[in-house]
């Protein structure tokens, strides 16, 4: 699996990563995926966190 998250201010960067946690969490994996984040301010405007996913099943 490769996550690359998104954000528009490094100020999100932790309650993202808690949300993103507690997510996984949920989903019952006791350790979430790695995920590369990264402060992009090109998103359009009122987005303040791109997700992107890639997830192989089989």
């Amino acid at each position: 699996m490769m996550i690359r998250v998104y954000l528009t201010d490094t100020a999100h960067f932790a309650e993202m990563n808690d949300i993103y946690n507690a997510y996984f969490e949920e989903q019952g994996l006791t350790q979430p995926p790695a995920a590369r984040t990264t402060v992009y301010v090109g998103l359009p405007a009122g987005l303040l966190i791109e997700i992107d996913a890639l997830a192989v099943l089989g």
